[in-house]
This record gives structure tokens, sequence and C-alpha cells, in this order.
């Protein structure tokens, strides 16, 4: 998705706290000793906190229901995933266009088992040039793509359309795309993920009134509202979401919309240390950091070493902030939500959510 994060950075989290703060830190009592190694420490820290490196707040209430649960699955990356979540759908990413336009690297349904739910094809393309000559008609590839996900559908029941990088003056080709797949799919469940929007934006490559017109389902895909460029900031603020719903009930029937949210953080530091510099400032860096010498390899070229301090900021969803949306959600009465991605998440979660039974 736009946000394709590949590693658990929660882990990734859990661990650096670990080994920054002290093991009773938060009343909890001593889990190691002196010569316990810091792979140990942490593993004992996690093993108290339900998989948290810090001490968790109390959740109260009872589990939120809703008639659909999705989960997008990577198929390069299912090891240890958890079939008993309660989830109802599962995505599995993805089948790409390979270079020569085919269809390639389909994801293969059995290896899903045990699930029992719904499982659907995701189809994706993350290049530009590609999406073009795939969905411009005048190219002939377009027709022989379609029938390709027809027949890689077959084993699903159903397909979700995860494209994101549409070229401006393809639009009107994507959305022809879009709807000529939903008259070649019948009897199955047809879905388009879209970019999360607050109103409607002119000549919007995901407008979504159009867009819930074709689909069954359209997944939302309420994060990254902070990336990794971006200044620091929450992935999927809670008041952003809810402006995210409120605006899609508006354009959108409510029994098609699947509200994303996410299972993975980000973090920022507070300056980057890799790059080219000039000469001057390059010394400047030196000045900052104290270095009075320099090295010089066989043929000259100086070089130097020292050690920087940086300071990481990170914004991450668990259990106790997914909840507090997944509330925000049901009481505006939306019916299905969806995850990027399982494998990632804090697996309390699974103790507060629910499904209706319905279908």
């Amino acid at each position: 998705m736009m946000h394709r994060v590949r590693n658990n950075l929660l882990l990734a989290l859990f661990f650096i706290s670990s080994v920054l703060f002290p093991a009773n830190a938060g009343g909890k009592k001593d889990t190691g000793t002196a010569t316990q190694s810091p792979g140990d420490r942490a593993a004992g820290i996690l093993a108290e906190n339900d998989g948290a490196a810090y001490e968790r707040e109390p959740i109260t209430g009872e589990p939120v229901a809703f008639k659909e649960i999705w989960g997008f699955v990577m198929q390069y990356s299912m090891d240890d995933l958890d079939f008993d979540a309660p989830v109802t759908d599962i995505a599995f990413f993805s089948a790409i266009i390979d270079n020569y336009g085919d269809l390639a690297e389909i994801p293969d349904r059995s290896k899903l088992l045990p699930f029992t739910g719904r499982a659907h094809l995701v189809f994706s393309c993350d290049n530009k040039a590609l999406v073009h000559f795939a969905l411009d008609p005048q190219y002939n590839i377009r027709g022989k793509l379609e029938d390709a996900l027809v027949a890689a559908t077959a084993q699903y029941d159903g397909l979700v359309i995860d494209m994101e990088y549409i070229p401006a003056l393809d639009r009107d080709n994507f959305l022809s795309f879009l709807a000529d797949m939903k008259g070649k799919l019948a009897g199955k469940t047809y879905s388009i993920c879209v970019p999360a929007r607050t109103r409607t934006i002119t000549d919007d490559m995901f407008p979504y009134a159009e867009i819930g017109a074709i689909a069954d389902r359209v997944i939302i895909m309420a994060y990254d509202e902070h990336w990794s460029r971006s200044l620091p900031g929450p992935v999927a603020s809670l008041d952003w979401c809810a402006g995210i719903a409120d605006y899609a009930l508006t354009v959108i029937p409510r029994e098609k919309i699947v509200m994303g949210l996410p299972f993975y953080g980000r973090t920022w530091t507070d300056e980057n240390h890799a790059g080219a510099w000039r000469y001057r400032t390059l010394n400047r860096r030196l000045i900052n950091n104290g270095v009075t010498s320099i090295t010089r390899d066989e043929g000259g070229v100086a070089i130097v070493e020292y050690p920087a301090t940086v300071n990481v900021t990170g914004y991450f969803d668990d259990a106790w902030s997914l909840l507090l949306k997944c509330r925000t959600y049901a009481g505006k009465n939306i019916e299905n939500i969806s995850f990027w991605c399982l494998n990632q998440e804090d697996p309390v979660f699974w103790n507060w959510i629910t499904t209706t039974g319905g279908q």
C-alpha cells in the first residue's frame, strides 16, 4: 500500500525500548540479572507485558463488533500468521504486472490454509510506466491483463484492485478498467482500494463516488497521514480517521465501506547522518562533533570517524489506540474494517474485536 511497511516496526520499537529502559521500569519486578543478554532481557520484558516494552494502560468496556474484518497478508511474510484471529476476509498480497505486461507472482490460495473465511486475490502495481501501458487500450495489454486477472481469481472468493500510482492522463483509463473488471467478475466480491480523503477533490484519480458505484467494497486506506519524509506524527490520528469516515459516508453506500487501519508504526530522527556533503558543510559537522584529527587511506583520501547521538521520535498503534479508532468507526455505524497488515499487530488487540456473524 502507499505505506508498504515490510518489517515489523513494532517489534523493533519494543526491542529498542527494552535496551534503553531498565527491566523493572514502571514498577514491574526485575526479569533478569546483570549477566543477562540484551536479547534475553527483552524477551522477558515482552513476555511479562503481553508483547509490549512498556506498562500497558488497562482497557475497559466490551469488545467492538464488525460485520467484516479484513486483514491483508503478504505472501512472503507468513511465518507465525495467527489464523485464529477474528478475521472474516483475507486479502492476499499480491499479483503484479511484470516487465512484459503479463500477470506474475500470483499468490497460491492453498498457502492460506487453515483459514476458513473468504480469501481475495490482491492485484497491485507501483510503477507508473507499467500502469500507463497496461491501462491505455492502444497498447493491447489491457485485455490480456483483464482476462489473466479473471483466471487468477478463479481460486479466490474475490479480487482486490490496489493500484495506487495512476498517471494523471490515465484517470479515465483507470476508471474504465475498474468498470470492465466488474463486468468480468460475475459471482466474485470485487473490492477497490482508495487513499484517504476528507473531501471531494477535483480530477481525483480515486473519486469515491464513482468507485463506490462500481465496487462491492471500497477499502479506504486511512493511514500514512504522516509518512517517511513528512514531519513526525501519527500514522493515523483519531480525528483524521473520523473525518475520513464522515466524508466516505456521504458518497459511498455504508455497506460497501471498509475502513482501513494500520498495524505498523513509524520513526523519525532529528538528524540525517547519511548523505553527500560539501567540504565546508562536512567540516562544520566535524567541529560540532569534536573531531580534531583525521586518518587517510592508501590513496590519501581523508577518513574520519566519530560517534553521533540522534533523537528518535516514533508513533505506533497498539491495542489501546486501535480499539479507540474501532469504537469511533462503530459509533458511526461503519460495518467493515481492514488492517494493513497481518503479522504486524499488537496481539492483545484481538481480544477486543469480534464479528457480528453477518455475511
